[in-house]
């Protein structure tokens, strides 16, 4: 008799089979990837030992010349020595990092003698994004400026990693002069792409500058912005008066750089220019000019620093104060008979100030 709840045995002997089997391909996929990783261990033990005893007598003299190299078996060209290739790339790159002068040709030597190149190019070529990033990186810190020309098509790819990638590659091969591609840049350039590139062309001398209007008056507002830092960090005071154009962008952010800017392009006239701007701003950029003043403002801008004084906010008076008390010829003197005669705030501020504190 079946009784009207129970499991047919032959459900139960399918289902204990089917567990048995999958604990059985977990087991064996486990101890599959647990080979290939000893075996990746090993192979990469193997080719950091062929770095160590080869770099150890190659960074002490100039190996490019006439030098008799032997490939490894295990880092020849071929689809089965890949994951050593790769590797060996790796960890040349890391090794260059660190050097200088005749050290770094001499690892640039070796990776061009081990036909390294051509699997970063292969990287390049590939289809998926993370692989051609990572190809465009390899060549251009192995110094490769043949490929700079098609790596410059990518300066505008749509995929953010690889328009990165290539925007510092082509910096890296022509310095300053690789900044051409803002000229057609439509893409986004983020915070952090754009203090990648300014770290790029830090340690180069200032190159050609000519472009710096046409790219402030670039429809593209991170072009826009990016050229002001440039207008700022190397203080270029040729693009006054398109910086000053800046100012009337309904883009707050190129405001704000603007205004950051005409701090070190600004002339005589500029604390004028940034006191009609205060009116004008916003809640978020009015402290900003506030901030350039405090560098440039002189005994004529004193009506509307007086003003400040009587702003509500307690932070606008304070900063006031402490721009009248930098760049007014009698400054102090005002601030002490507004703090014996104003209100008890002033009194305050006028203390913080005197002595130093800031709040």
């Amino acid at each position: 008799m079946i009784l009207p709840y129970s499991i047919p045995a032959t459900t139960l002997y399918a289902a204990t089979f089917f567990i048995v089997a999958m604990l059985l391909l977990i087991l064996l996929r486990t101890r599959l990837r647990l080979r290939q990783r000893r075996q990746k261990h090993a192979l990469q033990e193997q080719v950091q030992q062929f770095f160590d005893e080869w770099l150890s007598q190659a960074l002490m003299g100039d190996v490019s010349a006439n030098t008799a190299f032997t490939i490894p078996d295990l880092l020849q060209p071929g689809r089965r020595n890949s994951f050593a290739r790769q590797y060996a790339i790796g960890q040349l790159i890391n090794t260059k990092k660190n050097l200088i002068g005749l050290a770094a040709r001499n690892i640039i030597w070796l990776y061009e003698q081990m036909g390294l190149q051509t699997d970063s190019i292969a990287q390049f070529r590939h289809r998926k994004w993370h692989k051609k990033a990572r190809g465009i990186y390899e060549l251009y810190m192995m110094e490769q400026a043949g490929m700079q020309q098609k790596i410059n098509r990518y300066t505008n790819s749509r995929n953010e990693h690889v328009r990165m990638e290539a925007q510092i590659a082509v910096l890296a091969f022509a310095g300053f002069n690789g900044l051409h591609f803002l000229d057609t840049l439509t893409r986004p350039m983020s915070h952090w792409q754009q203090l990648r590139l300014i770290d790029q062309l830090t340690p180069l001398d200032p190159g050609n500058f000519d472009h710096l209007a046409n790219w402030l008056k670039s429809p593209n507002p991170d072009v826009v912005v990016f050229t002001l830092k440039l207008t700022d960090l190397y203080q270029q005071l040729q693009v006054r008066e398109e910086v000053i154009a800046c100012l009337q962008s309904p883009n707050a952010g190129i405001r704000a750089h603007a205004i950051r800017a005409l701090i070190r392009v600004g002339n005589e006239d500029t604390p004028a220019v940034l006191v009609k701007q205060y009116r004008a701003e916003t809640t978020a950029n009015k402290p900003i000019v506030l901030q350039s003043l405090e560098n440039m403002a002189t005994d004529r801008e004193l009506p509307f620093l007086l003003q400040l004084l009587d702003n509500p906010d307690p932070a606008v008076k304070l900063q006031g104060s402490r721009i009248i008390l930098k760049c007014c010829s009698n400054g102090a003197l005002l601030l002490e008979q507004r703090a014996h005669h104003g209100a008890p705030v002033h009194k305050q501020i006028f203390l913080h100030i005197k002595n130093g504190v800031t709040v």
